[in-house]
């Protein structure tokens, strides 16, 4: 009987474990996408403004060429900025990662409920997560 409880216990304390660095990781992930999602919009914004701008109104800063040569070199700069946030979004596939990591938070979550209400054995609830570690292995 005791060894069954420390059993439990322990299954108890590797699910509250990988439910921990789950959460964690999906935080991370979650704002990382969401800063270069930002930047970039921001930044895309931007180049497009100073470009309009300059269209419009001539240099906002110098006259002439130099002045020009400054809001092309502020919107490229911009422009860049948005186009490496947007590519690293994509290439880094932070939209896929996160979609999995929020799958497996969502397992996690719910084998931490099943075993606090007792609806399924111990054998049962060792063997989902089991399920679950194979499923991710690389968020627990």
């Amino acid at each position: 009987m005791e060894n069954s409880n420390q059993e439990n216990n322990i299954l108890v304390q590797r699910i509250a474990d990988s439910l921990k660095r789950v959460e964690t990781e999906t935080d991370r992930l979650r704002r990382a996408s969401t800063r270069l999602i930002i930047t970039g919009l921001f930044t895309s914004a931007a180049a497009t403004l100073v470009a309009g701008l300059t269209a419009i109104a001539g240099p906002l800063v110098g006259e002439g060429i130099p002045g020009w040569r400054l809001a092309c070199i502020a919107a490229a700069l911009f422009g860049f900025i948005a186009t490496m946030c947007t590519g690293l979004e994509q290439q880094l596939k932070f939209s896929d990662r996160l979609a999995e990591a929020n799958q497996c938070l969502a397992r996690m979550r719910s084998l931490e409920l099943t075993l606090s209400t007792g609806s399924q054995s111990a054998e049962q609830i060792a063997g989902e997560y089991n399920d679950t570690l194979r499923s991710y292995p690389g968020l627990i």
